[in-house]
């Protein structure tokens, strides 16, 4: 670029305020979204039009470096990124850079012009990456504070009280008042896998929260709806399966809650089963935490134990003393039909009955290997459970 006369640029310096005006002018006259904004607002990007003007004059007089266009955004407060978009900022920027073309070669000599002509276009051109630059590192900023948020909301269901809790949560940005479930994951994620992640969470779900910690990955997913509804827990945990499969690594997704107050439960269970995983290394990937019960038991999971009694030993044992004694009779004999009958001096239909009988009330059938193991397992913590009671 051809350097300009001393005169060039003091004649420049004192149009200074005139093209300034003049910009603003042409904001306020072709931007109506500019007019509707408050005032204070429209002093910061008056503050930047100026900032702009004045900065293109000290570059082109040779006294700023070539990062000056950058130095244009300092003239406004950080917020200003969440005031107006980059469009309408690249809009601000254009008319700036087409004011000062229009208008500051017919201020300086003749023979001045063209130079000057190629120095706006210049300015203009790095103002643009500098704009782009300055929304890239403001997505960047509030990037890592929504998920330092979401971490922490996370660390509050696990360990803080409800109220605290919901606290975080709401300031994490959660909306939704339907049931919850949490997913736990071995993987190592970089920001953008977790930006990645975070944006294939929200397509599948109405929420999500996320939290990364070195090499273990949790999410929670929130869906609209009444948890009582079996369609609506269905579909969350359709979203929650098919987002785990997207996570390398072992994957256990936890029981379905409430709503999100419950959401440390969901979140327990995964990470226990997490824990428990490499006890079962045939589990399907993703594995439920229900579905690791025993394992989780063996790994002092007290959520396990406790879930075993109540949702499996209370009801085998309220179907009475005979049906216990045969099912665990059934499951030391290993698995024989007529060892049970002979130990129990019954028929073998009697036992085929009695098996019948606990899978279509309970849901468990001793007659499966996997199931049998959970049985097993849920009859030992019950009777060692009523032993330590009747000891008391």
């Amino acid at each position: 670029m051809e350097p300009l006369s001393p005169d060039a640029i003091n004649t420049l310096r004192e149009a200074k305020e005139r093209l300034i005006e003049h910009s603003i002018d042409r904001i306020s006259a072709d931007l109506p979204w500019f007019r509707e904004l408050p005032r204070a607002d429209r002093e910061r990007i008056e503050t930047v039009a100026r900032a702009g003007v004045s900065t293109f004059i000290d570059w082109i007089a040779g006294q700023v470096d070539t990062g000056a266009p950058m130095r244009i955004f300092s003239a406004a407060p950080q917020t200003f990124t969440g005031v107006i978009s980059l469009d309408q900022t690249i809009a601000l920027v254009r008319i700036v850079v087409d004011t000062v073309q229009a208008e500051a070669p017919t201020i300086v000599p003749p023979q001045m012009r063209d130079a000057v002509r190629l120095a706006v276009a210049q300015f203009g051109s790095d103002v643009g990456f500098a704009t782009a630059g300055v929304y890239a590192r403001a997505a960047e900023v509030r990037g890592a504070w929504d998920a330092r948020l979401e971490s922490v909301a996370v660390d509050a269901l696990l360990h803080d009280d409800a109220s605290v809790a919901m606290t975080r949560v709401s300031a994490a940005g959660w909306r939704c008042h339907g049931p919850a479930v949490a997913i736990s994951a071995q993987a190592t994620l970089d920001a953008v896998a977790v930006s990645r992640l975070r944006h294939e969470a929200h397509n599948a779900a109405y929420d999500c929260l996320i939290s990364v910690h070195s090499e273990n990955v949790l999410v929670l997913l929130g869906s609209e709806g009444d948890w009582q509804d079996k369609q609506v827990r269905e579909r969350l945990s359709k979203a929650a399966t098919e987002l785990a499969k997207t996570l390398e690594g072992d994957t256990v997704i936890g029981p379905i809650v409430a709503d999100i107050s419950e959401g440390s439960y969901s979140l327990r269970c995964a990470m226990a089963g997490l824990d428990a995983l490499p006890a079962w290394p045939g589990a399907p990937r993703p594995v439920q935490a229900n579905d690791l019960l025993p394992e989780r038991v063996f790994a002092g999971d007290e959520l396990a134990k406790a879930q075993l009694f109540e949702q499996i030993y209370k009801p085998l044992h309220a179907l009475g003393s005979t049906i216990e004694e045969t099912i665990y009779t059934y499951l030391l004999s290993g698995a024989s039909l007529e060892g049970t009958a002979r130990a129990l001096f019954v028929h073998t239909n009697t036992v085929r009955y009695r098996l019948g009988r606990v899978a279509s009330q309970l849901g468990w059938d001793a007659t499966d290997p996997r199931e049998a193991f959970v049985l097993h397992t849920a009859i030992i913590l019950g009777r060692l459970a009523q032993s330590v009671k009747a000891d008391q």
